[in-house]
């Protein structure tokens, strides 16, 4: 696995609602056509737990069928951009090295168990 700046961690909300963590780097190549790099990208998912009054988080592959882990994002689709929390940052970086280790299989298993737990009805899946 690529190591990951952990200065550079950022959450970011898309045009389309939705919030990812990921590092972000300024390419200079991708930078000249208004594109960032996303680096190991992670949707967040958010559930109320209603019975216990506790919120609930996931991470996913925010591209979950590509073995690329760096994925260029125009810079137009981000609505806004900030620093990852650092309450938020080993949870992201154990998501990411788990993500890393990995095969398809368990990536599929992972990502339906997961779709599972947070089900429409119960979760905000940005």
């Amino acid at each position: 696995m690529d190591t990951i700046d952990k200065n550079n961690l950022k959450v970011l909300r898309l045009d389309n609602g939705d919030i990812l963590f990921s590092e972000v780097k300024v390419n200079p190549k991708t930078k000249d056509n208004g594109y960032l790099e996303l680096n190991w990208p992670m949707k967040v998912l958010v559930k109320m737990d209603r019975d216990t009054d506790a919120t609930h988080l996931a991470l996913l592959k925010w591209l979950p069928f590509t073995d690329e882990t760096a994925v260029p994002i125009a810079a137009r689709c981000i609505i806004s951009i900030s620093n990852l929390g650092e309450e938020f940052k080993p949870f992201f970086l154990s998501t990411v090295e788990e993500a890393a280790t990995d095969n398809k299989q368990s990536e599929l298993n992972r990502m339906s168990r997961i779709l599972m737990e947070f089900d429409e009805n119960n979760a905000l899946l940005n």
